[in-house]
């Protein structure tokens, strides 16, 4: 574990493989745990029951959540590339399904941790081709949190992928309810397509503790600039911002009673030896006053 720590924020990370070992998110920069002015904390599991769910805690994100590299070109037995994590074995002759845990030959990993950053550096190849090297950096700012990437094709072949962070929320483990209040500033329409989510010009609601699953495609306006979204805990007076140093691909939405979940995806197309660079920052915060 890697503990990054300021006046403002305590961020724990998990080293590559300790805490999270399965197949869909990238096993560097997989955030466990964020608190604030030491008294509100951010991350929970994905599922609360026990073997539910695909081990996803706090900011965790995934690459090529609808196709790996090269796996619609390999056999069953045969190995596919999947970034930040290593080289999965596909198990059948079907579509690519981030639930299932594939065999995983984890990629080497070498991390850099000093002062108020940790930096993961790792690279993989496919039998196929493919390859990548990935420079993840997650430093602290005062009270925000800034996760930047550095992707390079290192491969024979060139590759279409997406990245998004699943950031499992809930403010001091509180249930989903009329306290919690999502704030989109560029969405144009939502389209619930699970559950119940109240909305109100930008803003989504939840009058209910949620019975199961919630799922959202977010229609945003990618001109506009600033924070996509913000997570506010009205008991709690605290929340979190995302703003993305990317033109967003697309947005969506899920949670259940115990966490909420906004997803900003950046879509990535890298020729060989290409690099792609981006950047996300959490902004944690407490209001004071009435």
């Amino acid at each position: 574990m890697y503990v990054l720590e300021n006046n403002r924020l305590k961020v724990e990370v998990a080293a590559p493989g300790d805490v999270y070992s399965g197949s869909r998110f990238d096993w560097t920069g997989f955030i466990t745990q964020v608190t604030l002015d030491g008294t509100v904390t951010y991350c929970v599991p994905e599922r609360l029951e026990s073997g539910a769910g695909t081990g996803g805690i706090g900011l965790s994100n995934e690459f090529g959540i609808d196709a790996p590299l090269g796996y619609d070109a390999v056999k069953p037995g045969e190995q596919f590339l999947k970034i930040g994590v290593g080289l999965l074995t596909k198990a059948e002759e079907t579509a690519y399904d981030f639930f299932y845990n594939y065999d995983v030959a984890p990629a080497d990993v070498k991390v850099n941790n000093k002062d108020q950053t940790v930096t993961f550096d790792t690279s993989a190849e496919s039998p196929s081709g493919y390859g990548y090297h990935l420079v993840k950096e997650i430093a602290l700012d005062n009270n925000h949190l800034v996760i930047s990437y550095i992707l390079t094709n290192t491969g024979e072949i060139g590759f279409k992928t997406n990245e998004y962070a699943h950031n499992f929320i809930g403010i001091n483990s509180h249930k989903v309810d009329k306290d919690y209040k999502l704030t989109l500033p560029n969405m144009r329409s939502l389209d619930v397509t699970v559950g119940k989510i109240d909305v109100s010009n930008n803003q989504l609601t939840w009058p209910v503790v949620p019975d199961g699953d919630f799922y959202a495609h977010i229609d945003m306006d990618k001109i506009r600039v600033g924070y996509n979204w913000d997570l506010y805990h009205k008991t709690v007076r605290a929340g979190v911002k995302e703003q993305v140093f990317f033109e967003p691909e697309k947005m969506a939405l899920w949670g259940r009673a115990h966490v909420i979940s906004p997803e900003v995806f950046i879509d990535i197309t890298l020729a060989p030896g290409e690099i792609k660079k981006w950047k996300r920052c959490y902004q944690f915060y407490q209001r004071t006053g009435q």
